[in-house]
């Protein structure tokens, strides 16, 4: 099966989870770690993907949220069936089914889709990104007065968050607006589409990340770990700009301590 085909697998595997999702809108949470939620329809919307999947690809292996990874292989289904678990059973619209896939560890296919609002990004590796069909690129704002981001607070890692907390101050100052939207996905597609200018967060998962990364390369964006030279998808540590704005980012949110981001607990 080319990327191409696998890029459509991965639409009818996500359109189909969202159809699930917008089934049971109410369903009740419980906790899975400290500020970290899961709900019955978490678990329904990896099993379905899954099977979609390595249904039409057998010989892939599949790294999901909820029930870890397969046996390793040269092809790697990364999945994340409901990111923004908080805001789907709160009833708010911005959760996301995201869907990518990578070849020897390199993610080459990104999938995301947002069940309430039926907004579709799909990116294969050199053949750009789109938004519902439509070809998407990045904002060519590159003054940080009119740049808008998208942040997380890290509230699952109390050093974390307080460093994020300790640089909001000086950033607040130097960019427009900040919002947070709840689903890291979703902040990757923003910016790769010009909704915002970049988007920062401390301690995320692989599977957060693989599929908006690629959306957003393939609109013409930069990514990058907060450190010289960290990778982002290995550390979790993510700043995803339009590219005009990243250095200027950068700068501003290593203002602080960061010798021990190597040791955070993830």
């Amino acid at each position: 099966m080319t990327l191409r085909e696998r890029a459509e697998l991965a639409v009818r595997a996500a359109r189909a989870a969202g159809e699930l999702l917008l089934s049971h809108p109410h369903t009740p949470a419980r906790h899975k770690a400290e500020n970290d939620f899961v709900t019955e329809m978490d678990v329904k919307s990896e099993e379905l993907i899954r099977s979609i999947l390595l249904g039409a690809c057998p010989e892939d292996g599949f790294y999901g949220e909820e029930e870890g990874e397969s046996a390793p292989s040269e092809g790697m289904w990364i999945v994340d069936p409901i990111d923004g678990t908080s805001n789907f059973f709160k009833g708010e619209l911005l959760y996301t089914v995201s869907i990518a896939y990578a070849l020897g560890g390199e993610p080459v296919i990104g999938c995301v889709y947002c069940p309430p609002t039926d907004e579709l990004w799909l990116a294969v590796k050199g053949e750009g990104a789109t938004w519902n069909g439509r070809p998407v690129r990045v904002s060519d704002v590159s003054n940080p007065r009119e740049s808008f981001l998208h942040m997380s607070f890290c509230h699952r890692n109390p050093w974390a968050n307080d460093y994020v907390m300790e640089r909001l101050v000086p950033v607040t100052k130097a960019y427009s607006d900040l919002r947070r939207s709840g689903s890291a996905a979703y902040d990757l597609c923003c910016v790769a589409m010009g909704r915002c200018e970049g988007f920062f967060e401390l301690c995320l998962h692989i599977y957060d990340i693989a599929a908006g990364m690629v959306i957003l390369t393939e609109a013409g964006g930069a990514v990058s770990g907060w450190r010289a030279g960290e990778n982002a998808r290995a550390t979790g540590n993510i700043i995803a700009t339009n590219g005009k704005i990243h250095a200027h980012l950068r700068e501003m949110l290593l203002g602080g301590d960061v010798e021990c981001f190597d040791t955070i607990d993830r």
